[in-house]
């Protein structure tokens, strides 16, 4: 087991799971410089992050489409709007790509996780204005999979549920945006009568903040905050194995927008993981990991049907291994860069993440590229555009 396996806690704070606004997809955030950026774009919704913020972005539908065990329609979501003093209500179908909870299952899970379809999920959320410049939220999702079988004679009964709740509030003049998140799992593997494996406390505490201070009409800088707790405790037959894991994530960041229709972000910060990991019977060991970043990001309009962005990020990381034999101390930087696209048309909008490859060797009739154009795609509909 190692850090490599645990960074879904950190992305938890992170990750742009349902993206719902007039321009920021998820696909947008990652091209200027990664799924982290969402944290330093102020129009980057994020429902497991920010549920309040959905009041902003009614009358649209979307979809994403991306690359995960194949190119696939991976969320497809719908928001209602009740009018502009009202609240505005997503419901949104996606999946989840890695269950949350079983590390230390072995491969008990692996039958489950086999089953097409990955780990479907409901997500729905609730946003609405409180007095003049507040806003709350609620978002709720639930995501499972189950398997049953007499294959062979055998009784095969296994299964696996989550459910998670997150809350938010936006105040100070809409300056400030805070959350506190929740989420529970179980899970069990029955085979022929006998339990193999089966949660025995699997939960998550998660909470989240950010502030926007406007130095200027074209300036401002955005410092945040996210911090989660994550506890994956699994029992097999009369062991109990006990996980645990920390993550802690501080940044500031800026949005610069020195002519109309250019923005230029960037973002300094640091990222923390701790790991905790005791198996039945054996010593306690702990995994650390920590990472200063850098981001940067530019997007600008080509034509006005059509907008062009990049994005990086630099992580120098820094780990030690305790549960690894010879507990490994190691360091190194790491560079990621992003290409992406806009195009509208009338009400409809598509955002493209470009293969970086494609950039080498042109389009198929010229060299015979035969791999993918684009990685990622989140396209919508806006419903009030005229």
């Amino acid at each position: 087991m190692t850090l490599r396996k645990t960074l879904f806690v950190a992305l938890l704070l992170a990750v742009v799971v349902l993206p719902a606004t007039s321009n920021a997809t998820i696909t947008r955030v990652i091209g200027l410089g990664g799924e982290d950026a969402n944290f330093i774009l102020r129009d980057a919704y994020n429902s497991s992050v920010w549920p309040q913020l959905v009041k902003h972005y009614g009358m649209q539908s979307g979809m994403e489409f991306y690359t995960h065990d194949g190119w696939d329609l991976q969320k497809a979501y719908v928001n209602y709007d009740f009018g502009t003093e009202s609240s505005v209500l997503q419901f949104a179908l996606d999946k989840l790509n890695h269950r949350n909870y079983g590390m230390l299952a072995g491969n008990e899970l692996s039958d489950l996780d086999n089953v097409p379809g990955g780990y479907n999920k409901l997500n729905i959320t609730y946003g609405r204005p409180m007095g003049d410049d507040m806003l709350i939220g609620v978002n709720l999702h639930w995501a499972g999979k189950s398997l049953k079988t007499n294959e062979d004679g055998g009784d095969f009964d296994d299964s696996y549920s989550e459910i998670g709740l997150m809350l938010g509030l936006t105040a100070m003049e809409e300056k400030l945006d805070v959350s506190l998140g929740f989420r529970t799992g179980g899970y069990t593997v029955d085979h022929g009568g006998a339990t193999l494996a089966e949660a025995d406390g699997a939960s998550d505490i998660m909470l989240a903040g950010r502030y926007w201070h406007e130095a200027s009409e074209t300036y401002s800088i955005i410092p945040s905050l996210a911090l989660g707790m994550h506890t994956d405790n699994t029992k097999m037959g009369d062991a109990s194995n006990e996980y645990g894991v920390t993550a802690f994530r501080l940044g500031v960041g800026n949005n610069w927008t020195p002519k109309e229709n250019l923005l230029v972000i960037s973002e300094l910060g640091l990222r923390s993981i701790s790991e905790t990991m005791k198996p039945d019977g054996g010593e306690e060991t702990s995994d650390s990991e920590m990472d200063i970043f850098w981001r940067i990001g530019v997007e600008s309009e080509i034509f006005p049907w059509l907008w062009g962005r990049f994005g990086a990020e630099r992580d120098w990381v820094g780990a030690t291994w305790e549960s690894v034999v010879g507990q490994p101390e190691w360091s190194s930087s790491i560079t990621s860069t992003y290409v992406g696209a806009t195009t509208r048309w009338n009400r409809f909008q598509a955002d493209l993440l470009v293969h970086p490859s494609f950039f080498g060797y042109g389009p198929n009739f010229v060299s015979g590229y035969t791999d993918m154009i684009f990685t990622r795609a989140s396209v919508k509909i806006n419903f009030d555009k005229e």
